[in-house]
């Protein structure tokens, strides 16, 4: 290994004629946590990534155990125990920071490929084997979330190295259940019955799924909570200018002016700009609640929400907001929807339009997001699906059989009455034949609640309110069928 010196970094490079030369004029990052360059290297490309360290402990930790030098060292271990992993080709040490460099790989992450959709079944064949790999080595890798796995040319690659441990001698059932939890978090809900059958399976070891489920669960929560406390700070998806905080890429948006008022309220205002919508907040707990839920949702690529572009904290007399994208044109509220389009519906068309809004919603439900306010105007209906709205009133935690029974009353007397009652009592089973409740007793708390509830929405000439239409002979809700 060399050593050279350049911008006040110390390098440390293995023997590699030109790899000096490609990391000349490389210099700290001062404001962000990560940062990532790519250099020519002659025929061939470097990846280089920086840490940046804060506070008396980052500057210790940067003195006594540089997180570059450590993933560079780790890189070499992982490669003996016959884990593919960039070739480490060396690090440098600043006063604020570190840097690994490694072999350039051309490809993208494990999720991305995953969600293009031809290549499901090699790429989770492939990650069981990565699994097995790990387990064999006795490795645990603390951050193992789809991103941290690459897709190359010739396999995959472990990558972001630097909280990994190598067990000198036990790798307990708790270590491995760890590795395929956070492996699985991203892509667990989106995998059919047969996929993750199949997923244990080539893993060799069925046995674990109950206990990969159950820390499914526990994972989400921690992962949403830690983003949620970065929600106002520049990190790998924001950035912190000024009084703004963006979502990385859309540092450019927000500067179009007021193109209409859509609605004001004690609670909000809302406003049609000519890049974004506006959502002024009257209350800062509110807004804080509401970015908090939009950043955490970004990091884990949840994408049931209108895209954050940024948003904007309270100063002084200044109101607060989020600038967000604009759907207006591409589709419109749910009661909207349906009071425009239900009659004109073909039988096969309102079929698959219920089966693919009870997917939607029972996909949330059992990851532990809960719109509280389940009204027809918070749901929009575009073309690729369905996106919810307010997301200040979006929580985080697993509902029991009275909260859906709330959520659903709410939905239903927020659509028009003409609905019919076999599609609602079909959207019913279909919501919750994935979910762990006693349809039957949640059926009649949901139907008895509606009959006291007048059914309010905003339809296409405006808001109307509607009585529940005639019940069936002897049946005790408003959409019900005859008890048995």
């Amino acid at each position: 290994m060399k050593r050279m010196q350049g911008n006040a970094i110390s390098w440390f490079l293995d023997e590699h004629e030109g790899l000096g030369a490609a990391l000349e004029g490389l210099v700290e990052e001062g404001r962000l946590r990560r940062t990532y360059t790519v250099r020519n290297w002659g025929d061939r490309k470097v990846f280089v990534k920086f840490f940046l360290e804060r506070g008396l402990l980052g500057h210790l930790r940067n003195r006594l155990v540089p997180r570059g030098r450590k993933e560079y060292m780790l890189g070499k271990r992982m490669r003996s125990l016959s884990v593919a992993t960039p070739l480490p080709l060396g690090y440098g040490v600043g006063a604020g920071g570190s840097f690994v460099v490694q072999d350039w790989i051309e490809g993208a992450t494990f999720r991305a490929v995953f969600y293009e959709g031809s290549r499901r079944g090699p790429l989770l064949e492939g990650l069981s084997l990565l699994l097995r790999q790990l387990c064999a080595g006795r490795i645990r890798h603390n951050d193992l979330h789809l991103d941290n796995v690459f897709v190359g040319a010739d396999g995959l690659y472990l990558i972001d190295l630097h909280k990994t441990k190598v067990r000198a001698a036990c790798f307990s059932r708790g270590d491995e259940v760890a590795n395929v939890t956070q492996a699985l978090t991203m892509v667990y809900n989106d995998l059919t019955e047969g996929e993750k059958e199949r997923f244990f399976a080539l893993y060799g070891r069925p046995e674990l799924r109950p206990l990969v489920e159950g820390g499914l669960k526990a994972q989400w929560e921690k992962w949403i909570a830690s983003k949620k406390k970065r929600a106002f700070s520049s990190t790998s998806k924001l950035v912190a200018k000024g009084n703004r905080v963006y979502v990385r890429g859309m540092e450019e948006k927000g500067a179009d002016g007021l193109l209409e008022l859509i609605k004001k309220d004690k609670k909000v205002r809302i406003e049609r700009h000519g890049d974004h919508i506006r959502k002024v907040y009257g209350s800062r707990r509110r807004l804080v609640r509401a970015w908090e839920t939009s950043a955490a949702l970004e990091y884990v690529t949840l994408d049931i929400l209108p895209r954050p572009f940024f948003v904007e904290r309270p100063f002084l007399f200044k109101e607060g907001y989020i600038a967000m994208e604009d759907l207006g044109g591409r589709g419109e509220e749910l009661d909207r929807f349906l009071d425009r389009e239900y009659d004109s519906m073909s039988e096969a068309r309102r079929r698959a339009f219920i089966d693919a809004f009870s997917r939607f919603l029972a996909g949330l439900l059992s990851l532990g997001v809960v719109q509280l306010d389940l009204k027809a105007c918070n749901v929009f209906v575009v073309r690729d699906g369905f996106r919810l709205l307010d997301a200040e009133d979006i929580a985080f935690f697993a509902p029991d059989e009275k909260d859906l029974a709330r959520m659903l009353v709410q939905l239903a007397s927020s659509i028009p009455a003409r609905v019919r009652a076999s599609d609602r009592i079909r959207f019913f089973l279909k919501l919750t034949a994935p979910l762990p409740f006693e349809r039957k007793g949640l059926f009649r708390d949901v139907a008895e609640a509606c009959r006291g509830e007048e059914i309010v929405y905003e339809g296409v000439s405006g808001l109307k309110r509607e009585a529940w239409q005639g019940r069936r002979p002897g049946s005790p809700s408003p959409f019900g069928r005859p008890p048995r």
